[in-house]
């Protein structure tokens, strides 16, 4: 894998540091560091105090920057992979962002508050974005991973299916990792006008193609030399995935990542952020990318006997 690792020297921020102790050992990884030069805020300053403050200030972030990406460096594993260090000029989100492109990156991994954001109700303001328009998987940070040995991978559907086998059979993790896979089947189907007998019928269809769609995956991650189990939990998803994380004791949450459509497309799909709002570990939200299916999903309505 290729990896963007990014620092502000944050305790967020070294807690990403440490979460890389628990990966695979990755072809590169680019520790970057962004600096955002403020500007004067008093509204009579002249071009040239403008200017040489910033100078200033530049050089100052620079320093700062090059001093937390040598201790960074000296913190990362024994690696065989290249690592780069790369202090950058812009606004921290668009740096990450455009450089996970440049590197063609397979994973950044970010600590989920930096220094110097406004308080949010949802996550800091650069790892917000990030989540939200990163062009590949990211790994949020939210607390120290004393370990990770075990994963809830909730999948929705077949295109969160195949984007998490495709991920997983990069073998991202350091060492043997057991997978439960979840799906929430809803609790309520809104039949409408649907006579009662067809409704029922409906949702054994529906809850049975479900638990296939698990069992396949399940099976396919076993082929890749996992420990899996696929399971179907009914009710409000959000909520049935937090509860699972609690009732297994889950170390890291992998799950896609949805971004709505029009208006709202600067927000994460209402599943994955209430998991990444209210969930107590760190967060790994996969990216679809467009490859070739190796063996279809099992998928659809049961055969009537």
């Amino acid at each position: 894998m290729r990896i963007v690792l990014a620092v502000d020297g944050s305790e967020g921020s070294y807690q990403a540091v440490h979460a890389i102790s628990h990966l695979a050992p990755a072809k590169k990884v680019v520790v970057l560091y962004a600096m955002d030069v403020p500007r004067l805020a008093y509204p009579v300053t002249t071009p040239g105090i403008q200017k040489q403050y910033e100078k200033v200030a530049r050089q100052a972030m620079k320093q700062e920057g090059e001093r937390i990406l040598t201790q960074v460096a000296s913190m990362l594993p024994a690696l065989p992979s290249a690592i780069a260090k790369r202090v950058q000029a812009g606004p921290a989100a668009d740096v990450i962002l455009t450089t996970a492109e440049r590197v063609r990156a397979n994973l950044i991994v970010i600590g989920s508050r930096g220094l110097g954001q406004v308080t949010e109700l949802l996550l800091g303001s650069v790892s917000h974005r990030v989540t939200t328009h990163a062009p590949c998987s990211t790994l949020l940070v939210k607390s120290y991973i004393a370990r990770l040995a075990h994963v809830l991978l909730p999948i929705q559907g077949k295109e969160d299916a195949e984007a998490a086998i495709r991920f997983l059979s990069m073998k991202p993790f350091g060492g043997p990792v057991s997978i439960s896979v979840l799906h929430v089947f809803p609790a309520e189907l809104h039949p409408g006008s649907l006579a009662r007998a067809k409704a029922e019928t409906l949702r054994y269809e529906l809850r049975a193609a479900a638990e296939r769609l698990t069992n396949d995956v399940a099976e396919r991650l076993g082929s890749l030399g996992y420990s899996t189990i696929g399971r179907v939990e009914e009710g409000t998803p959000a909520a049935c995935i937090l509860k699972t994380v609690s009732a297994e004791g889950a170390d890291l949450i992998v799950m896609g990542a949805r971004v709505r459509s029009g208006v709202s497309r600067f927000l994460l799909g209402s599943v994955s952020h209430a998991v990444v709002h209210h969930a107590p570990l760190s967060v790994l939200l996969l990216r679809s990318e467009k490859k070739t299916r190796t063996r279809p999903l099992r998928t659809g309505t049961p055969r009537k006997r």
